[in-house]
């Protein structure tokens, strides 16, 4: 997320002018006098106000509801609608203070000093204090949680050395100096830390009720929160329902009463469930959802700085040889994928670091327009790479595992890739389709040879899309390692010159699509579905739907 100087933002939105409502009040016909309130004895019964209530779908739950254990897109989605931080994103694609009523940066760049406003409160009343913030920073970063998203905060001062038990809690860089102040020691100048404070990784949670209480986001009661609404409803696998916070810093701000999130996994009953006005907004588009409604009002698209992708297992064989890995990767048809299977529109991925992201020495740019594709579609070129490495058409091949997720989408790729690999290499694949749940645990325990996956980076620099695949951040993916590549990426991290960052990041891209430990199909494009009457709803660079800005026309 980044810093108040050389901020530049792309953010597609849906409108978000704000309406006026009125009301009136009107007594009987004829009746011109003052009524007797007191002893009157005909009673006008008014009708209460109408609830403003949108309901929003989800494939599924949210991975988890602990913002410091968050890596997930459809739990950030959740969280960022129920907790605020320091800064948050706004209309406009800005960081901007939330919590924070005050930010002081010195000379340096590396040491930040909030001041907590004074009236920023939890849902259930109490204030939120400095000392809030650093409990759920050093709980993230806590070896003994095992966050996955520790990484996040491995900018603080000794972050990653407490992370990896080399320093105590006591040296990171973050300090409450009493319950206003908040003192951040950062081991390098970050031009986008502003941007990150608003991921949720970088939110508060509260000491007194997390210690101790596994169960704590279970209910309601102790699910408390920072942001625009309240979990007042959990139905386990039915839907939550969130309450606007009386308690937000900007409670007057929010105009809906009721945001429901209900959970469809396919994306043919959310469409019927949108069609027959059940729901408000549908993001879990299909080639039917896509076809139908493309041309509407009602649809909406914006671009993410997200990549559809796949992992290689490269400690296993035979993908531990980059030739067979690359094979893969160009074996494939991804504009017949995209464009005739999916339906979508998305832009085809022969890079990793996604469109939406701007070039650092000329923001006008796209970062990927600048340093091009980075490597090409061959069958030809995929044969003779899998000959060299010993696998003339695919003989002598192990049995070859594709494990993906159980979305309508995410079969339908595994469908074509299944036939692609097979007319193009001779190489026969078995399809392993499983639930969310099981499917991340079985990629962090590494059974899998090539698995789905997909993110969406925090803040607009390529450092958020690109260091997933450093040394310290890949042994929950494809398991590689290059010391080259993490050498550029941890420069960009001490330096401030754009030029130079900009020239490490595209050599370091360069060495990712060459060892091809992961190969990309396509960047995200987040498209999706709002009635007519639902105005204001966000989707921002990140992907996540924002419903604080959202009102009922």
């Amino acid at each position: 997320m980044k810093k108040l100087v050389g901020l530049f933002f792309k953010l597609s939105l849906v409108a978000t002018i704000i309406a006026g409502c009125s009301s009136s009040n009107t007594t009987a016909p004829g009746n011109t006098s003052t009524p007797n309130t007191s002893n009157t004895t005909e009673n006008k019964t008014e009708s209460p106000p109408k609830e403003k209530k949108v309901v929003y779908a989800l494939p599924a739950e949210p991975e988890t509801l602990d913002p410091t254990l968050n890596v997930y897109s459809r739990s950030s989605i959740v969280m960022q609608n129920l907790f605020r931080g320091l800064y948050k994103i706004n209309k406009d694609g800005q960081p901007v203070p939330s919590l924070a009523s005050d930010t002081q940066i010195d000379e340096t760049g590396t040491k930040y000093t909030f001041k907590i406003n004074p009236n920023a409160k939890w849902s259930d009343g109490k204030p939120v204090t400095a000392h809030d913030f650093e409990y759920s920073w050093k709980r993230v970063l806590n070896p003994d949680v095992a966050s996955e998203a520790a990484f996040d905060l491995f900018y603080l001062k000794n972050g990653q050395n407490y992370n990896e038990g080399k320093a105590t809690a006591d040296e990171v860089g973050v300090k409450a100096v009493d319950d206003q102040t908040l003192e951040v020691q950062l081991e390098n100048p970050t031009t986008y830390f502003l941007n990150l404070l608003c991921a949720t990784s970088y939110y508060p949670v509260r000491k007194d009720v997390v210690d101790g209480n596994d169960g704590w986001t279970k209910t309601p009661e102790t699910y408390l929160v920072t942001g625009p609404f309240m979990l007042t409803e959990i139905h386990p696998k039915q839907k939550y329902v969130l309450k606007k916070n009386p308690n937000y810093l900007e409670a007057d701000k929010v105009q809906l009463d009721t945001l429901e999130i209900v959970f469809i996994e396919a994306a043919e009953a959310e469409l019927a469930a949108y069609t027959n006005g059940e729901i408000d907004v549908s993001d879990n588009m299909n080639n039917e959802s896509m076809q139908k409604y493309k041309d509407s009002p009602e649809y909406f698209a914006a671009d993410r700085i997200g990549t559809y992708y796949f992992d290689y297992n490269t400690s296993v064989k035979p993908f531990d040889d980059a030739r067979v890995r690359k094979a893969f990767a160009i074996a494939i048809n991804r504009e017949q994928i995209v464009r005739n299977v999916l339906q979508s529109t998305e832009k085809l991925a022969y890079g990793f670091v996604p469109y939406g992201m701007p070039d650092l020495v000329d923001p006008s740019k796209e970062y990927r327009d600048v340093v091009g594709d980075l490597f090409k579609e061959d069958v030809a070129e995929a044969k003779r790479l899998l000959a060299e490495a010993g696998y003339p058409d695919g003989k002598g091949l192990p049995e070859i595992e594709f494990m993906t997720m159980s979305g309508q989408t995410d079969r339908d790729i595994a469908q074509a890739l299944h036939s692609m690999w097979k007319e193009n290499l001779g190489v026969e694949v078995t399809i392993n389709i499983l639930e969310s749940k099981i499917y991340w645990d079985e990629m962090r325990m590494g059974n899998f040879m090539i698995a789905r996956d997909g993110w969406t980076g925090d803040y607009l620099d390529p450092m958020t899309n690109l260091t997933l695949f450093e040394t310290v951040n890949a042994a929950d993916g494809p398991r590689w390692s290059n010391k080259e590549y993490d050498a550029l990426l941890q420069e960009n991290r001490e330096i401030q010159d754009q030029a130079k960052r900009s020239a490490n990041y595209a050599k370091a891209e360069k060495i990712l699509m060459d060892e091809m430990p992961v190969f990309p199909l396509y960047f995200y494009q987040d498209t999706y579905l709002a009635k007519p009457h639902v105005k204001g709803v966000m989707k921002n660079y990140i992907g996540h739907t924002y419903f604080e800005y959202a009102y009922i026309e």
